[in-house]
């Protein structure tokens, strides 16, 4: 067991060796009289396909510098690190590496990121929801852009796309051109470049607050060109603060929502959907918790379905009349323009439509094999089953999946799912016997409550329901009562008694 670290040590010192000499190759084609932004572009590319790939090879490289065998081949990777790094650590150890290597800089090494700011442009729509900031640096046929888009749906804004574009004065023009096309729901305005600045270092760090942000494949590319750039920008201007509520500010504001949507019934699961609006906002869109917009609310259903926010059924339920007219209310509160109210509560009525959809064909599965059940006994059937297994989506292997549970093998995956601590031994086939008898005993049980065969096993867990358990330690009780008494039978198999298995269940609760 202590020589399988050392041999994995070993292959990835390899295979890190292999990407910096590529990485050498790379630089040792760029002549000394290469264009700054052409060596800017080659580095920007280097360090997003690290960035991508969870690596700091950069700071490999510049620890490796002193001992290098030929040192000479270091020098333009690190005076492109010294500009471009990502961290102002990393640039600062990588100008000190170069200081002591005392070997002549190729005659691009000083000007890179050197760029005079020209003038800075933003687009907006209406809602607040996206949002394209354009910088250019440079004049005439020298000049070049930074283009960057925002969405606030969430996260307090992050950017998920960012290119160098070679003619910004075309892309000034088409900016102002979709304004004037979109009558009152696009804005195109030319800002500081402080402003930029701030607006871009925002995005920026929204984005890197992200595990596994969503962005484009020029976000990678360009992100550390992207990122230098900024740094050239003057100083940001001070951001607007987040707009605190207190307690009765979220009160006085579930009030008014109530006196002016008349439509909504005043109930308590409506009051709690509408809280649960306003946390979202206060959260991810802190400077306008209450800003309403299409991709904002279609986050706000994303964050519910994923349980990330948790409403009962019965105030899921509600929240097909609330969130329409929360987007109306929004929409007057915040005095957007008459053209821009029907498309944003289109808007959330067609993703509450795609919703309910998703949510019939999920049923469709729950409800598989007893399609013709009166209302009764399919509300007994989906509890039951989805007690057993309450979602379709799942993890495997860091990747989330959707399946099917009416199928005996997707359905052992969604368990296998929710232990994650099981999915690596899984999969590599070295589980050992204890472990295995527990994910045996956990897929047994969920394949039991499936069926409803023993009966007893969901007698039993309704009982445990009642002494307060939660799902996961009810589970927990009934797999430990069926692994007690797991045996292996003939070929390997295991098997158990029913009579004794049932016997214990009724003592359960």
């Amino acid at each position: 067991m202590t020589e399988l670290p050392q041999q994995e040590s070993s292959e990835d010192a390899e295979s890190a060796s292999e990407l910096l000499e590529e990485v050498l190759r790379e630089f040792a084609e760029l002549d000394s009289s290469a264009e700054p932004l052409r060596v800017e572009l080659v580095a920007s590319e280097i360090l997003g396909e690290w960035w991508e790939a969870g690596d700091d090879l950069a700071a490999e490289l510049i620890e490796s510098a002193p001992a290098a065998p030929e040192p000479g081949r270091l020098v333009a990777p690190l005076a492109a690190l010294r500009s471009l790094a990502t961290a102002e650590g990393q640039r600062e150890a990588a100008g000190l590496a170069l200081e002591k290597l005392g070997l002549g800089e190729p005659a691009w090494a000083g000007a890179l990121n050197q760029v005079t700011v020209a003038e800075c442009w933003r687009t907006a729509d209406v809602y607040g929801d996206e949002s394209s900031v354009l910088c250019v640096f440079g004049a005439g046929e020298a000049a070049h852009g930074l283009l960057v888009s925002i969405g606030y749906a969430a996260f307090g804004g992050w950017a998920d796309e960012a290119v160098i574009v070679e003619s910004p004065a075309e892309v000034v023009a088409e900016m102002q051109s979709q304004a004037a096309e979109s009558g009152d729901l696009v804005i195109c305005e030319r800002i500081s470049p402080g402003r930029a600045h701030q607006l871009l270092a925002d995005a920026f760090v929204g984005t890197e607050l992200q595990n596994e942000p969503e962005v484009s494949d020029d976000y990678v590319r360009f992100r550390a060109l992207a990122l230098a750039r900024i740094r050239a920008l003057p100083e940001p201007e001070p951001a607007d603060p987040p707009q605190l509520l207190s307690t009765e500010d979220e009160a006085e504001a579930i009030d008014e929502f109530f006196r002016a949507s008349a439509d909504v019934e005043d109930t308590e699961a409506a009051r709690v959907c509408v809280l649960r609006l306003i946390e979202f906002g206060v959260e991810h869109d802190p400077r306008r918790p209450l800003r309403v917009g299409p991709d904002k609310l279609a986050a706000f259903v994303d964050f519910v379905d994923d349980g990330v926010i948790e409403l009962t059924d019965e105030q899921d339920e509600t929240l097909e009349k609330v969130l329409p007219a929360w987007a109306r209310w929004g929409a007057f509160r915040a005095g957007l323009p008459s053209d821009a109210v029907e498309p944003l509560v289109e808007a959330v009525e067609d993703r509450l439509y795609e919703r309910a959809l998703e949510t019939e064909s999920t049923i469709d599965s729950y409800l598989d094999g007893f399609e013709e059940l009166d209302e009764h006994a399919a509300v007994a059937l989906l509890e039951r089953r989805q007690f057993a297994v309450p979602s379709v989506y799942t993890e495997i292997a860091g990747e989330e999946v959707e399946l099917d549970p009416s199928d005996p093998e997707q359905r052992r995956l969604l368990v296998i799912g929710e232990h994650p601590d099981f999915q690596e031994a899984l999969a590599e086939d070295e589980l050992d016997e204890e472990s295995f008898l527990r994910v045996t005993a956990h897929t047994t049980v969920v394949d039991q409550l499936w069926e409803d065969e023993p009966a007893e096993v969901w007698q039993a867990a309704q009982r445990l329901r009642g002494r307060g358990l939660e799902r996961t330690e009810v589970l927990d009780e009934l797999a430990t009562v069926l692994e007690e008494r797991l045996e292996t039978g003939e070929g390997d198999a295991l098997e158990f008694d029913l009579d004794e298995y049932l016997r214990a269940l009724a003592e359960l609760g």
